[in-house]
């Protein structure tokens, strides 16, 4: 009995640690929130991660349609930021986020891709 318990308590700590510190979290749910400004515009956006370890840094790249677009870097900890825009937003807008994770040493880089219309 007690043997069958530490079998079951050790492969249910490895699985949280496997899930929780050694897969990269994935972001998810990525909204733009708005674009203001008259002079140089700003597309506010805001993000998710899913479980698992948080990336080290994250670029932003926007693109708003009729040639405006904009790109920012931020950390794994963010959930929100303000890009600034060159040109005028008009039409759908396409958001490509490139995540880069250091996991026990290794780099990893993924790219995760969102669209929808303003």
């Amino acid at each position: 009995m007690r043997r069958g318990f530490w079998i079951a308590f050790w492969g249910v700590l490895t699985a949280v640690v496997w899930r929780g510190a050694l897969l990269p979290a994935s972001v998810r749910n990525l909204r733009l929130n708005g674009v203001s400004g008259d002079g140089p515009a700003y597309a506010r956006f805001s993000w998710g991660y899913g479980a698992g370890a948080r990336p080290q840094s994250i670029i932003f790249d926007l693109s708003l349609g009729a040639g405006a677009s904009g790109s920012i870097t931020t950390d794994g900890e963010a959930t929100e930021a303000e890009v600034p825009v060159g040109g005028a937003a008009a039409g759908p807008h396409a958001i490509c986020a490139t995540a880069t994770y250091r996991i026990l040493g290794v780099v990893r880089t993924r790219e995760y891709r969102f669209t929808g219309g303003l």
